[in-house]
């Protein structure tokens, strides 16, 4: 089966990321297992997950050091203590010693509500503990998932290290400009999630867009997706979607 060549975006760090990924949320068990190797065989190197989907031991590569290994710490697990000890726990069930992505998932933590003052020091020491994680090396890269710009500025007022990632909702019926101006100015990659809006079909049938996938000779799907600076990530069983998400930046258009 023929593979597609690699796409990279440099982190801040001096790392570099591959610049599609295969998540693995809603995933578990044969699903989670089929739909990794599959991953895998058509080319992908980069496999997300995260500590509240519960697969880490449905997640599985032939070798480890070609693959780009995301997870997520909780609402739950937030906390200094609380996020080395979920972290331990994240390379157990995936069987592995090192993480080359660990995120915050949420901003918010479980059990208080969001303007909670407590909400901002217990993430604080959730950073300060990856901050950690990242000088032993067991992970190479840290970041954060949903967090908005004031989010953002305030980590940043109070951390030793940036985020080199913010794992955000981006398609065209969620553009944050806010946050998203905000990350380019502090050189912080953005990475998509759901980048189809959950098949949504004010999206999928949205005129204007498809007349510039047409315009510009592309699928739709391949217009939806294709971003230069943006680390996509992509969920699907359907294995003919996944090839045709590998081949998108073969010919960038924006």
């Amino acid at each position: 089966m023929q593979k597609q060549a690699e796409l990279i975006l440099k982190l801040n760090n001096g790392n570099f990321i591959p610049q599609i990924g295969y998540g693995t949320y809603q995933l578990t068990k044969k699903k989670c297992v089929e739909g990794v190797k599959y991953a895998l065989e058509i080319g992908y190197k980069h496999i997300d997950s995260a500590s509240s989907y519960k697969n880490g031991q449905d997640i599985r590569f032939p070798n480890r050091k070609d693959i780009f290994l995301t997870s997520k710490i909780s609402t739950s697990e937030q906390g200094y203590q609380e996020a080395l000890n979920a972290t331990q726990n994240i390379l157990s069930d995936l069987d592995t010693t090192y993480l080359d992505l660990l995120l915050i998932h949420w901003p918010g933590v479980a059990k208080y509500k969001p303007g909670d003052p407590k909400v901002r020091d217990i993430r604080l020491q959730t950073w300060k503990a990856m901050e950690k994680l990242y000088d032993d090396g067991v992970v190479k890269n840290i970041g954060v998932s949903n967090f908005l710009k004031h989010h953002l500025v305030h980590l940043i007022q109070n951390c030793r290290i940036k985020p080199q990632i913010n794992q955000i909702e981006i398609h065209p019926l969620c553009w944050d400009k806010d946050t998203l101006d905000y990350c380019k100015q502090e050189n912080i990659i953005i990475e998509a999630y759901s980048p189809l809006a959950r098949q949504d079909e004010k999206l999928l049938k949205n005129n204007i867009l498809l007349e510039l996938s047409k315009k510009y000779n592309k699928s739709d799907l391949q217009f939806f997706l294709n971003h230069k600076d943006l680390n996509i990530l992509r969920r699907t069983l359907r294995f003919l979607i996944s090839k045709q998400t590998i081949k998108i930046w073969q010919k960038l258009i924006v």
